[in-house]
């Protein structure tokens, strides 16, 4: 199983970033809903990450 970590989930915002620009020239309103919501899921999902390694 992949390990999670900061440059994994950068890696990931990065994809998706990308996408959701690519869907906004497309125009395709659907497809940036649901990528923007998964991208703030991530972006959560790093920031505790983040703050978890600072506690420790």
């Amino acid at each position: 199983m992949k390990e999670i970590d900061e440059a994994y989930l950068s890696k990931k915002i990065n994809k998706l970033n990308k996408k959701i620009h690519r869907a906004t020239n497309q125009g395709d309103e659907n497809k940036i809903w649901w990528r923007k919501i998964k991208l703030s899921k991530l972006k959560l999902k790093l920031q505790k990450l983040i703050t978890s390694k600072k506690l420790i």
